[in-house]
C-alpha cells in the first residue's frame, strides 16, 4: 500500500471518529437543554385578584389572575419564592399554608391596596385565629407597598397562633422572618395579636419605609413585651431600637 493510501486511510478513520464525536456530543448538548428545560422555575411572579380571578382557570397574569394567594403559593414549587401581586384589596381570613416557600405579598407603589386580616376559627378548634401565614422549612415572608389592616381582636381567649405569621411542629423553621417595605398598618380596634407569632427559636424582623404605630409596642413578637430594647434580646435580629 502506497503512503498517498495509507495517508488517505487514517484520515477517512479520523473523519468518522469525528463524525461520531459531534453526534455523541449533540445527543449530549440535547439531553442537557431537555433536563434544563425541564427544571422548575423556583422563582414565580402572580397576580391575584379576589373578584375577578380564578382558581381553577387562570393563568396567574395580570389578564387572567387567580383568585387567591393560596393558590399563587401552591403554583409555586416547593422551597420556591413567589411574589404574589395583588389586583385589589384582599380580605385574608385563613392560614395560608407556606410549604417553605419564601412569599412576597406587594402591589404596584401608590396603588394603596390593603392585605385585610380577619379573624376567623378553624374547624375542630374554639380559639379565633386571624389571616396568617404559616411558616415551614426556609420559609419567610416580605410585604411591599401595601397596608397591613389588622382586626379588632375578640374579647376573651384566643389562639396562641393569633398572628401574622406562626409555625408549628418539625417543620417549623429555625428563625422566623418578615420584612415589610414602605407598608402602613391600619388599626380596625384594639388588636390583641402578634405580628410574629409562636413556633421558631430565632426571629428577624425588617421594617423600611414603614412607620410601627405605638399601639403596636408589645405586639411585634411573640414574648417580647412593649418597650424592650432590641439590643438586650439575644434571639431576634431588628433594625428597630425597641420592640
Amino acid at each position: 500500500m502506497s503512503l498517498e493510501n495509507e495517508v488517505a486511510g487514517l484520515a477517512s478513520v479520523c473523519n468518522k471518529l469525528v463524525d461520531t464525536v459531534n453526534g455523541r456530543m449533540a445527543g449530549i448538548n440535547a439531553a442537557v437543554a431537555a433536563a434544563v428545560a425541564a427544571a422548575p422555575l423556583m422563582v414565580r411572579g402572580y397576580w391575584v385578584d379576589p373578584q375577578l380571578g380564578d382558581d381553577a382557570n387562570g393563568l396567574g397574569t395580570e389578564a387572567s389572575p387567580f383568585k387567591t394567594v393560596q393558590r399563587a403559593v401552591d403554583a409555586t414549587p416547593d422551597c420556591g419564592r413567589v411574589t404574589v401581586w395583588l389586583a385589589k384589596d384582599y380580605v385574608l381570613d385563613r392560614s395560608i399554608t407556606t410549604n417553605g416557600r419564601q412569599v412576597v405579598i406587594g402591589a404596584l407603589p401608590g396603588s394603596g391596596r390593603r392585605l385585610i386580616l380577619n379573624e376567623f376559627t378553624p374547624e375542630g378548634d374554639t380559639l379565633p385565629r386571624m389571616g396568617s401565614f404559616w411558616m415551614s422549612g426556609g420559609s419567610n415572608l416580605q410585604l411591599l407597598n401595601v397596608t397591613l389592616s389588622l382586626p379588632a381582636s375578640s374579647a376573651g381567649d384566643l389562639s396562641a397562633y393569633y398572628a401574622l405569621c406562626f409555625a408549628s411542629g418539625s417543620s417549623a423553621p429555625i428563625i422566623m422572618q418578615v420584612r415589610m417595605y414602605n407598608c402602613a398598618f391600619e388599626l380596625r380596634g384594639t388588636f390583641r395579636g402578634k405580628l410574629i407569632g409562636p413556633g421558631s427559636a430565632l426571629f428577624a424582623l425588617s421594617m423600611t419605609g414603614t412607620a410601627v404605630p405605638s399601639a403596636l409596642n408589645g405586639s411585634l413578637i411573640v414574648g417580647v413585651a412593649a418597650g424592650t430594647l432590641s439590643k438586650d434580646l439575644g434571639h431576634i435580629i431588628t433594625n428597630l431600637s425597641s420592640l
